[in-house]
Protein backbone atom coordinates (compact mmCIF):
# COMPACT_ATOMS: atom_id res chain seq x y z
CA UNK A 1 0.00 0.00 0.00
CA UNK A 2 2.49 2.28 0.84
CA UNK A 3 4.12 1.96 -2.44
CA UNK A 4 1.47 2.36 -4.33
CA UNK A 5 0.97 6.19 -2.42
CA UNK A 6 4.56 6.67 -2.78
CA UNK A 7 3.51 6.60 -7.05
CA UNK A 8 0.72 8.65 -6.57
CA UNK A 9 2.71 11.34 -5.06
CA UNK A 10 5.07 11.09 -7.89
CA UNK A 11 2.50 12.44 -9.93
CA UNK A 12 1.71 15.12 -8.05
CA UNK A 13 3.10 17.10 -10.68
CA UNK A 14 0.78 16.04 -13.02
CA UNK A 15 -1.93 17.05 -11.26
CA UNK A 16 -0.44 20.42 -11.08
CA UNK A 17 -0.17 20.98 -14.53
CA UNK A 18 -3.66 21.28 -15.50
CA UNK A 19 -5.25 23.81 -16.78
CA UNK A 20 -8.08 25.45 -15.20
CA UNK A 21 -11.49 26.43 -17.04
CA UNK A 22 -14.49 28.42 -16.27
CA UNK A 23 -18.16 27.09 -16.87
CA UNK A 24 -19.62 29.08 -19.29
CA UNK A 25 -23.50 29.30 -20.43
CA UNK A 26 -24.65 26.82 -22.55
CA UNK A 27 -21.57 23.83 -22.02
CA UNK A 28 -22.60 20.48 -21.73
CA UNK A 29 -21.23 17.63 -19.54
CA UNK A 30 -22.37 14.09 -19.69
CA UNK A 31 -22.44 12.21 -15.93
CA UNK A 32 -22.57 8.83 -16.71
CA UNK A 33 -26.50 8.64 -17.71
CA UNK A 34 -27.56 12.03 -18.87
CA UNK A 35 -26.46 15.53 -20.25
CA UNK A 36 -26.57 18.45 -18.37
CA UNK A 37 -26.75 21.62 -19.81
CA UNK A 38 -25.55 25.19 -18.44
CA UNK A 39 -28.90 27.47 -18.60
CA UNK A 40 -27.35 30.52 -16.76
CA UNK A 41 -24.83 31.84 -14.53
CA UNK A 42 -26.29 34.25 -11.80
CA UNK A 43 -24.33 37.23 -10.68
CA UNK A 44 -21.13 35.51 -12.34
CA UNK A 45 -20.71 33.20 -9.64
CA UNK A 46 -23.56 30.73 -9.33
CA UNK A 47 -23.71 28.45 -11.97
CA UNK A 48 -27.10 26.53 -12.45
CA UNK A 49 -27.40 23.54 -14.46
CA UNK A 50 -30.54 20.81 -15.86
CA UNK A 51 -30.97 17.61 -17.49
CA UNK A 52 -33.78 16.15 -19.36
CA UNK A 53 -34.85 14.45 -16.46
CA UNK A 54 -35.75 17.66 -14.38
CA UNK A 55 -32.64 17.63 -12.45
CA UNK A 56 -30.68 20.25 -11.28
CA UNK A 57 -27.02 20.71 -10.77
CA UNK A 58 -26.45 24.17 -8.48
CA UNK A 59 -22.34 25.34 -8.25
CA UNK A 60 -20.85 28.47 -6.40
CA UNK A 61 -17.74 29.87 -7.96
CA UNK A 62 -14.62 29.83 -5.21
CA UNK A 63 -13.86 33.37 -5.44
CA UNK A 64 -10.28 34.17 -6.14
CA UNK A 65 -9.14 30.06 -6.89
CA UNK A 66 -9.73 29.59 -10.49
CA UNK A 67 -11.26 26.77 -11.86
CA UNK A 68 -12.78 25.87 -8.09
CA UNK A 69 -16.48 25.64 -7.51
CA UNK A 70 -18.32 24.39 -4.82
CA UNK A 71 -21.29 22.15 -5.03
CA UNK A 72 -24.57 24.04 -3.44
CA UNK A 73 -28.16 22.85 -2.93
CA UNK A 74 -30.35 23.73 -5.77
CA UNK A 75 -33.92 24.78 -5.84
CA UNK A 76 -35.78 21.02 -6.33
CA UNK A 77 -33.03 19.10 -5.27
CA UNK A 78 -32.89 17.91 -1.47
CA UNK A 79 -29.97 15.94 -1.79
CA UNK A 80 -27.24 16.12 -4.22
CA UNK A 81 -27.91 13.74 -6.83
CA UNK A 82 -24.28 11.88 -7.18
CA UNK A 83 -23.58 8.86 -4.78
CA UNK A 84 -20.91 9.84 -2.34
CA UNK A 85 -21.03 13.71 -2.81
CA UNK A 86 -21.97 16.05 -0.23
CA UNK A 87 -23.29 19.73 -0.04
CA UNK A 88 -20.29 22.13 -0.17
CA UNK A 89 -18.01 19.23 -2.16
CA UNK A 90 -15.28 20.81 -4.10
CA UNK A 91 -15.56 20.96 -7.65
CA UNK A 92 -12.40 21.43 -9.79
CA UNK A 93 -12.91 22.66 -13.59
CA UNK A 94 -9.83 21.64 -15.69
CA UNK A 95 -8.63 20.77 -18.93
CA UNK A 96 -5.89 17.64 -18.82
CA UNK A 97 -4.49 15.35 -21.63
CA UNK A 98 -7.29 17.04 -24.29
CA UNK A 99 -10.19 16.34 -21.72
CA UNK A 100 -12.62 19.07 -20.41
CA UNK A 101 -13.81 17.56 -16.90
CA UNK A 102 -15.52 18.35 -13.60
CA UNK A 103 -13.95 16.15 -10.90
CA UNK A 104 -16.17 16.15 -7.58
CA UNK A 105 -13.63 15.57 -5.09
CA UNK A 106 -13.18 14.52 -1.29
CA UNK A 107 -11.84 16.78 1.06
CA UNK A 108 -8.58 15.00 0.83
CA UNK A 109 -8.65 16.35 -2.98
CA UNK A 110 -9.79 12.48 -4.21
CA UNK A 111 -11.97 12.42 -6.88
CA UNK A 112 -15.21 10.86 -6.30
CA UNK A 113 -16.74 11.06 -9.59
CA UNK A 114 -16.21 13.31 -12.80
CA UNK A 115 -18.92 14.96 -15.51
CA UNK A 116 -17.10 15.49 -18.87
CA UNK A 117 -17.73 18.53 -21.26
CA UNK A 118 -19.03 17.29 -24.75
CA UNK A 119 -20.64 19.04 -27.51
CA UNK A 120 -22.35 15.39 -28.64
CA UNK A 121 -26.29 14.89 -27.82
CA UNK A 122 -27.06 12.63 -24.71
CA UNK A 123 -27.47 9.60 -27.19
CA UNK A 124 -24.05 9.58 -28.65
CA UNK A 125 -22.54 10.25 -25.27
CA UNK A 126 -24.73 7.16 -23.94
CA UNK A 127 -23.13 4.95 -26.94
CA UNK A 128 -20.17 5.88 -25.65
CA UNK A 129 -20.47 4.93 -22.36
CA UNK A 130 -21.71 1.68 -23.79
CA UNK A 131 -18.31 1.33 -25.98
CA UNK A 132 -16.77 2.41 -22.39
CA UNK A 133 -18.34 -0.44 -20.49
CA UNK A 134 -17.33 -3.00 -23.10
CA UNK A 135 -13.64 -2.33 -23.03
CA UNK A 136 -13.35 -2.24 -18.92
CA UNK A 137 -11.23 -5.81 -19.25
CA UNK A 138 -8.88 -3.99 -22.61
CA UNK A 139 -6.82 -1.55 -20.19
CA UNK A 140 -9.56 1.46 -21.30
CA UNK A 141 -8.92 3.00 -17.78
CA UNK A 142 -5.70 4.23 -18.87
CA UNK A 143 -7.04 5.82 -21.43
CA UNK A 144 -10.10 7.37 -20.67
CA UNK A 145 -11.95 9.18 -17.86
CA UNK A 146 -14.54 6.78 -15.88
CA UNK A 147 -17.62 7.47 -13.77
CA UNK A 148 -19.19 5.75 -11.16
CA UNK A 149 -22.19 5.06 -13.75
CA UNK A 150 -20.02 2.29 -15.22
CA UNK A 151 -18.90 1.05 -11.69
CA UNK A 152 -22.94 0.56 -10.05
CA UNK A 153 -23.23 -2.74 -10.78
CA UNK A 154 -19.73 -4.14 -10.69
CA UNK A 155 -18.90 -6.43 -7.31
CA UNK A 156 -16.74 -5.58 -5.16
CA UNK A 157 -14.33 -7.77 -5.90
CA UNK A 158 -14.24 -7.02 -9.46
CA UNK A 159 -13.60 -3.29 -8.91
CA UNK A 160 -10.59 -4.23 -6.76
CA UNK A 161 -9.27 -6.07 -9.82
CA UNK A 162 -10.17 -3.35 -12.31
CA UNK A 163 -8.36 -0.88 -9.85
CA UNK A 164 -5.30 -2.67 -9.61
CA UNK A 165 -5.14 -3.30 -13.21
CA UNK A 166 -4.36 0.04 -13.74
CA UNK A 167 -1.37 -0.21 -11.68
CA UNK A 168 -0.46 -3.98 -13.84
CA UNK A 169 -0.41 -2.38 -17.33
CA UNK A 170 2.87 -0.12 -16.07
CA UNK A 171 4.35 -3.96 -14.69
CA UNK A 172 3.03 -3.44 -10.64
CA UNK A 173 4.82 -5.88 -8.71
CA UNK A 174 1.96 -7.14 -6.20
CA UNK A 175 2.61 -8.72 -2.93
CA UNK A 176 -0.85 -10.19 -2.43
CA UNK A 177 -1.01 -13.75 -3.68
CA UNK A 178 -4.30 -13.68 -5.55
CA UNK A 179 -3.60 -10.21 -7.64
CA UNK A 180 -0.04 -11.91 -8.50
CA UNK A 181 -2.30 -15.26 -9.15
CA UNK A 182 -4.83 -13.11 -11.35
CA UNK A 183 -2.37 -11.08 -12.92
CA UNK A 184 0.29 -13.86 -13.94
CA UNK A 185 -2.30 -15.09 -15.98
CA UNK A 186 -2.55 -12.14 -18.16
CA UNK A 187 -0.89 -12.36 -21.42
CA UNK A 188 0.12 -8.79 -21.11
CA UNK A 189 1.39 -8.56 -18.08
CA UNK A 190 4.80 -8.19 -17.56
CA UNK A 191 6.16 -7.39 -13.48
CA UNK A 192 9.00 -4.93 -13.26
CA UNK A 193 11.71 -4.77 -11.09
CA UNK A 194 10.81 -1.55 -9.83
CA UNK A 195 7.28 -0.65 -8.41
CA UNK A 196 8.86 3.12 -8.01
CA UNK A 197 9.70 4.06 -11.44
CA UNK A 198 5.99 3.56 -12.64
CA UNK A 199 4.28 6.95 -13.20
CA UNK A 200 0.73 7.16 -13.97
CA UNK A 201 -0.85 9.66 -15.87
CA UNK A 202 -3.90 12.00 -14.33
CA UNK A 203 -6.07 10.20 -16.09
CA UNK A 204 -5.15 6.52 -14.76
CA UNK A 205 -4.85 8.74 -10.88
CA UNK A 206 -8.57 9.81 -10.74
CA UNK A 207 -9.58 6.41 -12.11
CA UNK A 208 -8.27 5.00 -9.67
CA UNK A 209 -9.56 7.23 -7.26
CA UNK A 210 -12.94 6.76 -8.51
CA UNK A 211 -13.24 3.23 -8.04
CA UNK A 212 -11.81 3.45 -4.72
CA UNK A 213 -14.75 5.45 -3.60
CA UNK A 214 -17.00 2.73 -5.25
CA UNK A 215 -15.49 0.53 -3.09
CA UNK A 216 -15.84 2.37 -0.10
CA UNK A 217 -19.54 2.54 -0.54
CA UNK A 218 -19.57 -1.38 -0.68
CA UNK A 219 -18.25 -1.50 2.97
Amino acid sequence: MKRVLSIIALCVCAVCSMQAQTIKQGDKFFDGSSLWTVKEIRMGKIVYMTNSHDGEITLEKVAKKAGEYKLIPSRQADEPLFRGVKWGCRVQYVRQEGMYFLAFRKTNGDAIDIMYLTPDSEEYCLEQQEEITNKLSEGITSQSLINRTILFDMPKDKLRILRNEIMARHGYRFQAKDLQEYFGKQSWYHPGKNNNAIKLSVIEQINMQIIKSEEADRE
